[in-house]
């Protein structure tokens, strides 16, 4: 019986060292690919801004729950992931950054992505009232 040599071949040794080296280092949240366009820049207006009540309920029902809703069945979401809701004012600010980068309006940019196509889409004041009534905390 022969004794086994301590050492590791070298072609082994190698893939453990890329494995290790591409997996050590800083801890962070993995990346989700959610944002195709770039946060507005929309800020939200010293006199105040859109509210739920003037605005938001209303925006939200007509583009946005018909497909991010609890209550929409799996086929009804054209794509919209299951975790992805706005059913209430907590949801909202919940996703507000990623809502942002989809379908608000504001100096930076005019994000379009949302809602997809074949959807009634808003208007581009309608957009930059998103991005101020989300920059504003969506009150």
């Amino acid at each position: 019986m022969s004794a086994r040599s301590p050492w590791l071949p070298l072609p082994l040794l190698a893939a453990l060292s890329f494995v290790c080296l591409g997996g050590c280092g800083e801890e962070t949240e993995p990346q989700t690919p959610r944002r195709p366009g770039g946060p507005s820049g929309a800020t939200c207006p010293e006199s105040g801004g859109p509210t739920e009540q003037n605005f938001g309920q209303a925006f939200m029902e007509r583009y946005c729950l018909p497909c991010h809703s609890v209550d929409v069945g799996y086929t009804s979401r054209r794509g919209a992931p299951e975790e992805v809701n706005f059913d209430t004012l907590d949801d909202v600010r919940d996703w507000a950054e990623d809502i942002d980068t989809h379908a608000a309006a504001g100096p930076s940019a005019t994000n379009t992505e949302m809602p997809p196509s074949g959807r009634p889409k808003p208007t581009e004041e309608e957009r930059r009232k998103l991005g101020e009534w989300l920059a504003c905390g969506a009150p």
